[in-house]
């Protein structure tokens, strides 16, 4: 039997190879369905190769992240990787914390793939400039340049999230709260940082200067800024911890210093996972949906390379929700359900 061709696709269907070619190419068209009917009746697999040197693309999009090992960043990619759906490959780069690594695949990127999602390990504009990258569509997440202006990001309301931390400790009666931040350089370090203290505030709480400990969301870094809040005279009663790697080394040293939670410290992480519910006590954290954020940004950036979206770039924010355990002191309920959203969300992308 010999194997169908794009000809057999458009003359089932009624339709012209050129309508077919572009249902292939991702773009909206009539009769999309039974076009998509026809290509699995009969089997059609589109010549890849062919297709791409004929449009000038590589069928791939680089998703470019710090730490791989960090659960946010693992399920970012993952979202991601389901909204691409069959037309695109992921090409994931660990830069491993490492700017020297980021700085040279970034450059090694043009005319290699047609975008990238992107996480840059810092936020200076000398990592990437428009210039640099030339015409190659680009979505920032979680963290944005200074001046990139050119580019479009998805991020997580962090400032809500950091508020969210803070009113919930102090509707526990808490006063004496501290935060473990992330650097203050980030977006993500300074907005919870902000929104931690603006609920503060807001309540006439003077947060004392030496409960502010600002490191670099690893778990070494957690640990040691547990390490230095424990070894204070006069103690917090409340600690919120700005991200997952963090919350895991603050745990290390509050068991090491045989600290009770919640007892003697009621803890509040960011970033929901399995662990979080398998710690004892089960942890409250602030949750933001991680699959979502890499699905909007592979969304957004597919727009932009189909040429669908000719708008000036847009930041996406997306939601966050706590999340009460009892690593507060507090009786477990949920206020979100993370995978029902993003499922949601996904089946929209793929009908638009």
């Amino acid at each position: 039997m010999s194997k169908a061709t794009i000809s057999d696709v458009a003359r089932k269907v009624g339709v012209s190879e050129s309508t077919v070619s572009r249902f292939i190419s991702g773009y909206k068209v009539r009769n999309a369905k039974r076009i998509s009917r026809a290509i699995k009746d009969l089997d059609y697999r589109p010549n890849i190769v062919a297709r791409n040197l004929k449009t000038g693309r590589t069928g791939l999009i680089a998703v470019v992240v710090p730490d791989i090992t960090n659960p946010f960043f693992a399920s970012l990619v993952r979202g991601a990787e389901i909204a691409a759906g069959d037309e695109y490959m992921i090409q994931l780069i660990n830069t491993g914390d490492d700017l020297e690594r980021e700085k040279w695949a970034l450059k090694r990127m043009i005319g290699r793939v047609d975008g990238v999602i992107y996480v840059p390990l810092q936020e200076s504009s000398e990592a990437i400039s428009e210039k640099a990258l030339g015409s190659l569509p680009l979505v920032f997440v979680d963290r944005v340049l200074t001046r990139s202006n050119g580019f479009d990001s998805v991020l997580a309301d962090n400032c809500q999230g950091g508020f969210l931390a803070a009113s919930h400790l102090i509707e526990l009666g808490h006063t004496s709260i501290a935060i473990i931040s992330g650097p203050q350089s980030s977006t993500p370090g300074r907005e919870r940082a902000i929104g931690f203290n603006k609920a503060l505030k807001e309540k006439g709480i003077v947060q004392n200067s030496q409960y502010f400990r600002e490191s670099d969301f690893t778990s070494l870094g957690g640990y040691q800024a547990m390490s230095g809040l424990l070894s204070l005279k006069v103690r917090p009663t409340a600690v919120f911890i700005a991200n997952n790697l963090m919350t895991i080394g603050a745990l290390k040293a509050l068991k090491e210093h045989r600290i009770s939670v919640p007892e003697d410290v009621a803890v509040i992480g960011f970033d929901d996972h399995e662990i979080s519910d398998l710690i004892d006590p089960p942890l409250t954290v602030i949750s933001r949906d991680a699959h979502l954020q890499g699905a909007l940004a592979m969304a957004t950036l597919l727009e932009r390379i189909r040429g669908i979206n000719q708008f000036p770039p847009k930041q996406i924010k997306v939601d966050v929700n706590l999340v009460v355990r009892k690593s507060c002191g507090s009786t477990c309920h949920h206020r979100s359900n993370d995978v029902t959203k993003f499922e949601s969300t996904l089946r929209t992308l793929t009908l638009t």
